[in-house]
């Protein structure tokens, strides 16, 4: 596999280090070779070809089979400056499912036993505070009274996140948790529409 480090911005570059530490371990004890590619992105993209996400970085990207990237720095970069910012990796991509695992583990002590969740989350039609927020702050402070928020939610963009669920919960053991990946993913609308191509959708809200 060819993969690439997007060490990103700030704690990026305490994180993306430790990850690739814990997949050399993980590759190497399965037999897998990767041929690692570092790249730069956000601050150091911008020091080394003007933008947070430099042309070499975006052509060696499409070649690759995946890639780690840690968090970028966007609300310290400067403003009114289009070479400023949040690298458009998710719509450049088409990364559009955050797929996020909760599991709970027996020697790790929790409130709920036999957590064992996957939320699916849209990504690139603006569903994150970052590009949203066209007025106040957009996590509340003390002091902060109001934060004003626009979406954009298409009929594409919602079905096809919800089929990457459909598609997960198939592929999980237990019954019961199928359900779960998929609702945690679409709407009881969305479901019914897609009840006829996907056998295990459920409306019913939990």
């Amino acid at each position: 596999m060819k993969l690439g480090i997007l060490s990103g911005d700030d704690i990026g570059h305490e994180v993306v280090p430790e990850c690739v530490k814990v997949m050399k371990a993980a590759a190497a004890r399965a037999g897998l070779i990767i041929k690692w590619q570092q790249l730069p992105i956000g601050k150091h993209g911008h020091e080394a070809e003007g933008n947070t996400l430099p042309p070499s970085t975006e052509k060696a990207l499409w070649k690759l089979d995946g890639w780690i990237m840690g968090p970028i720095g966007h609300a310290a970069y400067p403003r009114n400056d289009p070479t400023w910012v949040m690298p458009p990796v998710r719509k450049k991509y088409e990364l559009f499912a955050a797929i996020r695992p909760s599991r709970g583990y027996p020697s790790v002590k929790t409130i709920h036993k036999d957590v064992d969740i996957i939320f699916v989350r849209e990504l690139s039609e603006g569903m994150l505070y970052s590009e949203t927020v066209i007025a106040g702050a957009p996590e509340f402070r003390p002091n902060d009274d109001i934060t004003i928020a626009m979406r954009v939610i298409t009929r594409k963009g919602s079905n096809r996140v919800a089929r990457e669920a459909f598609e997960i919960a198939r592929t999980r053991k237990r019954k019961r948790n199928q359900s779960i990946a998929w609702l945690a993913a679409c709407s009881p609308r969305n479901a019914a529409r897609s009840r006829a191509n996907s056998p295990t959708c459920s409306s019913k809200r939990r």
